[in-house]
């Protein structure tokens, strides 16, 4: 016996009975372009990755740079929360793996370890800095020769190699020039032991390392740079910061004082900009000081009479007149300001807890608002499991770089993209 479909009725007509089928509801019709992209512009950048699966025309519009420039803006000056912000972590001593975790994940769970993303590469990079999702890689082969590629961790998308470079050059940060609308990747050559070049590769279509030449009076030797023979250092202190358009990083002792060495990547020009003025008794502590950016403020931190480290924010850029002290930290039992290690601040959350690498390279959480007489808080993190070679419990073993997703590819800058570099590891893994 046939079933009856739902949506039928029965009617009888004399003795024969007939069915009728009840038509169904019509379907609503397709929503105008403009709202679905205007719908899928208040998803966060991770989401509207899987979405991009959905049918061929969301794929389009997602891809495009067009959609993309418009959910970069809005993560940046409406809505934060579309752009999380995360972690990436990668071992100065050669091993070709990369950590990602969520910086959020610190303060939710507290009471277990932090879930991280294991990225396999098919060869060792650093990380010179991150910027609107971007990070610069660059690996340097056995003859000295450097290759230096992008590679967006929400998409998985990657860039080719920039051209090489050989001879005796490093890097300095990365970022991006509002003006000419590229990356900038800025770096030295050492033509002689006492004469230093500014290198820059713009991210472009058929572009080349530049050499601007070295300015008078100027030294770009960011404060800890290491002896020529010494291979391995704390990149977390060498890395110029992306703020305003400018790279900064602190050079040491310029005419008798501690100053930050401000690139602006838009004229390619340098300038100074003063630390904090310091308390008459902080005058013979170690210069320990670093930079960092800290809602979207220049900020340092550096030694506050041997028992303390201080937290400054710039908080108008270029206006010296501006730095404001944000927090005085006390330093752990132990600790001895005469190494030459410190505390790096990463991010600042929205509840005034600072995120921060300590001296032994541990991840800590500070809570400004309380004395932190206990110490901060260390979160619940495994390091065991990243597969990197643990040579190391110091600052020297891991670098930390603090991004936020996008979905800015490189080839939106008409650079060619290659299929994945760098490939998700199986299972997920966690790390300190």
């Amino acid at each position: 016996m046939r079933r009856r479909h739902p949506d039928e009725g029965i009617e009888k007509k004399g003795k024969a009975i007939v069915t009728r089928r009840t038509p169904s509801p019509p379907l609503p019709p397709n929503l105008p372009e403009e709202i679905v992209e205007e719908i899928l512009l208040t998803h966060p950048a991770s989401s509207l990755v899987q979405l991009r699966s959905v049918c061929r025309s969301w794929r389009t519009l997602i891809s495009s740079s067009r959609f993309t420039n418009e959910h970069l803006r809005r993560s940046i000056f409406l809505d934060p929360t579309l752009t999380q912000p995360r972690i990436a972590y990668y071992s100065l001593y050669k091993y070709p793996t990369i950590g990602v975790f969520s910086v959020q994940s610190l303060l939710d769970n507290k009471h277990k370890p932090t879930n991280v993303a294991s990225f396999k590469a098919p060869r060792h990079f650093w990380i010179y800095g991150s910027c609107n999702g971007l990070l610069c890689l660059a690996h340097e082969t056995d003859t000295g020769v450097m290759n230096c590629i992008l590679w967006n961790p929400c998409t998985g998308s990657t860039s080719e190699s920039a051209p090489q470079i050989t001879g005796g050059f490093g890097f300095y940060g990365f970022g991006y020039d509002h003006i000419s609308d590229r990356y900038k990747l800025i770096g030295y050559l050492q033509e002689s032991r006492s004469n230093k070049s500014t290198i820059i590769y713009t991210f472009a279509p058929n572009s080349s390392w530049r050499t601007i030449p070295a300015e008078d009076d100027v030294d770009f030797t960011p404060l800890g740079h290491p002896p020529d023979e010494c291979p391995i250092y704390d990149c977390n202190n060498m890395e110029g910061v992306f703020v305003s358009n400018t790279l900064n990083w602190i050079v040491d002792r310029y005419r008798g004082y501690d100053v930050v060495l401000s690139f602006d990547l838009g004229t390619e020009t340098y300038c100074y900009l003063s630390l904090p003025e310091r308390d008459p008794e902080e005058e013979d502590d170690p210069c320990l000081s670093v930079a960092s950016v800290l809602r979207d403020c220049l900020a340092v931190c550096f030694e506050h009479k041997r028992t303390h480290w201080a937290v400054w924010l710039m908080k108008e850029y270029g206006v010296t007149q501006s730095w404001t002290r944000l927090a005085l930290i006390p330093h752990p039992v132990g600790y001895n300001p005469n190494v030459s290690h410190y505390l790096r601040p990463k991010y600042l959350f929205e509840n005034d807890v600072l995120l921060a690498i300590s001296p032994s390279s541990k991840i800590v959480l500070y809570n400004l608002n309380d004395d932190n007489k206990d110490g901060p808080l260390v979160p619940m993190i495994d390091g065991s499991g990243d597969g990197m070679e643990s040579r190391s419990v110091n600052a020297l073993s891991k670098g930390f770089i603090v991004y936020h997703e996008s979905l800015v590819s490189p080839s939106h800058y008409g650079i060619a993209s290659k299929r994945p570099l760098i490939k998700p590891n199986k299972p997920t893994t966690t790390v300190s």
